[in-house]
């Protein structure tokens, strides 16, 4: 019920919106918009699937939404995308996958767990003009059912970190074995100075994850210790090929900010472009980070 009335007042409201995000955008420093054109990407795919009769006010108001742009830029900055290459995408938001293969001929296994949202990519998909081979899937990353070293790239942006229990472990194994030798895994996870675990109170991403004090696992945010402890030591002969820290520079900022995006939604979020280049800024170490961050790490997989 909540998400009819709300879906009722993002319609109610759109015109007003798109001129609020307009109004953002031209406040947004565009020279230092990390992300940025993956943005435009979206705001082209937004109206491009309207006119083929599919409205998506994500991507015509906010289709890269806060840390995104770090994460988004890292990843396609850090990935050689060539003709033909086979790319296995753990659940990322499915925006980047598709700029990938509108400008590249690979083969782009997308995977997702989540029945509704991988139903929701397919229905958007069937509208796009792809150059790859485009293939989604209803699997879990901790049994990925393809042989082993059978891909050139993993990515995985902001996903390891929703994985219950030990799964980020296991699936980080699992993603090592289907990664080729000489190939490489590009992920982002959230970062702070201590470690965290975020619990919240409906299961949002329909996985029956698990309770504590009637509310659902969410996330883990990493320190530096837990990313060696929990993500690094689970695999073996690689090397780290770059490595990226990103966070807010003001410590109340993101609680805040937060808080109206739940309450605002996209009234809030489309204010996300200017936001990343007022309010966060490039990091040399998680100790360093003033409040929550996201690290992106590119690893190559040893012969």
């Amino acid at each position: 019920m909540k998400s009819l009335i709300k879906n009722i007042l993002v319609l109610f409201l759109f015109p007003i919106l798109i001129i609020r995000r307009n109004y953002f955008w031209r406040r947004t420093n565009q020279s230092k918009l990390s992300g940025k054109e993956l943005a435009l990407f979206g705001f082209r795919t937004g109206r491009h699937l309207l006119f083929r009769g599919k409205f998506s006010p994500r991507l015509l108001l906010n289709p890269v939404s806060i840390v995104r742009y770090f994460e988004y830029d890292f990843v396609d900055l850090n990935l050689q995308f060539l003709n033909g290459m086979k790319v296995l995408d753990i659940s990322s938001p499915y925006l980047f996958g598709f700029y990938q293969s509108v400008k590249h001929s690979l083969e782009y296994f997308y995977i997702n767990p989540d029945e509704k949202d991988l139903s929701n990519v397919i229905s958007l998909s069937t509208k796009m003009n792809f150059k790859s081979r485009y293939l989604v899937q209803q699997m879990n990353a901790l049994a990925l059912d393809y042989p082993d070293n059978f891909f050139e790239s993993v990515i995985s942006i902001s996903v390891i970190e929703h994985i219950e229990n030990d799964g980020d472990t296991a699936a980080i194994k699992e993603i090592w074995r289907v990664l080729k030798p000489g190939g490489v895994l590009i992920f982002t996870v959230p970062v702070k100075k201590t470690y965290e675990i975020e619990y919240r109170e409906r299961d949002e991403y329909n996985l029956n994850q698990g309770k504590k004090a009637e509310r659902y696992f969410f996330q883990r945010i990493y320190d530096n210790q837990k990313i060696e402890e929990r993500l690094l030591s689970s695999i073996s002969n690689y090397e780290i090929i770059s490595k990226k820290i990103f966070g807010s520079t003001d410590i109340k900022f993101y609680g805040e900010y937060k808080k109206r995006w739940m309450k605002y939604s996209y009234w809030e979020t489309v204010k996300d472009p200017y936001y990343i280049t007022t309010k966060f800024a490039y990091f040399n170490d998680i100790d360093e980070l003033e409040d929550i961050g996201v690290t992106g790490l590119t690893i190559k997989k040893l012969s």
